[in-house]
């Protein structure tokens, strides 16, 4: 179906990290498509921190899995589509899988991957249905630029602070007139003056808005390694639930996703919806 990049134009204000982490444990619960999520970073990302068990992290094993094995492969001209799920860690089977980052000691060693990432993640999407990238924020990093050229749509993470707001709906970036974009404003309050609506009536965007809501038990979710298990226990939660919200707002950015991908929900949600 596609690749999709997350991303911001203001570093560590979006919660970029984990409107994917979010997003994609819905999708991998509510929808039967092989999804694969990976990231760009040099350090360790909370995508490993959230989805690795300790034992995992500590693994000896680490550098013979994720990105870079696959760069190895690349590199080597070994890598086909069917390998790609061998260097993953399995989130939730047949459903979800994580693509490690890399384990290289220093950032100018790791952005020489630039000049394969493409053929990595040409490889990724002719396995699986649905690819998510955690790229890093601003246009300076040649591998976010890479991912964002070859990736078929962009979510760009916002939140509701003015400056940031401002910032991206008065100068957009010009790459993304090209895309197939959707908005999602993460930490969201729906009580805040920047609402949804009034956001919409202020900037008129092109692309459709969605939210992370701000949601307590999901944080702690994050902290605790737990958020596949939270999403588990919050499926079927009533309307009066206190994180009914979140869920409900986070299944409208997945729809939201598949449909900027041309992808019809009915066929691969488990409700046929």
């Amino acid at each position: 179906m596609g690749q999709v990049a997350f991303w911001s134009n203001r570093h560590g204000q979006s919660g970029n990290s984990s409107n994917l982490i979010a997003v994609a444990t819905l999708i991998g619960m509510e929808y039967l498509t092989k999804t694969l999520v990976s990231h760009t970073h040099w350090s360790m990302s909370s995508l490993e921190s959230t989805f690795l068990n300790e034992k995992d992290l500590d693994s000896s094993e680490y550098s013979s899995l994720g990105i870079d094995a696959l760069e190895r492969l690349a590199r080597s001209n070994r890598l086909a589509p069917k390998i790609v799920k061998d260097y993953t860690d399995t989130v939730l089977r047949d459903r979800l899988e994580l693509l490690r980052g890399t384990v290289k000691p220093n950032e100018e060693m790791f952005s020489m991957i630039h000049e394969v990432i493409g053929s990595i993640f040409d490889a990724a999407k002719n396995y699986y249905n649905l690819t998510l990238i955690d790229v890093s924020s601003g246009m300076r990093n040649k591998l976010t630029n890479s991912v964002l050229t070859t990736s078929d749509v962009i979510v760009v993470n916002l939140n509701q602070n003015k400056a940031v707001l401002d910032e991206f709906f008065t100068d957009e970036p010009e790459f993304l007139k090209e895309k197939k974009v959707v908005i999602v404003l993460g930490q969201y309050d729906r009580h805040s003056k920047y609402s949804v609506s009034n956001i919409k009536r202020m900037y008129k965007p092109k692309a459709p808005i969605y939210t992370v809501p701000h949601c307590t038990g999901y944080m702690d979710a994050l902290n605790d390694k737990s958020v596949v298990q939270f999403f588990f226990r919050n499926k079927n939660i009533g309307i009066q639930h206190e994180n009914h919200f979140f869920l409900s707002e986070v299944r409208k950015l997945a729809k939201g996703i598949f449909e900027a991908a041309g992808v019809d929900t009915k066929i691969y949600s488990e409700q046929g919806a």
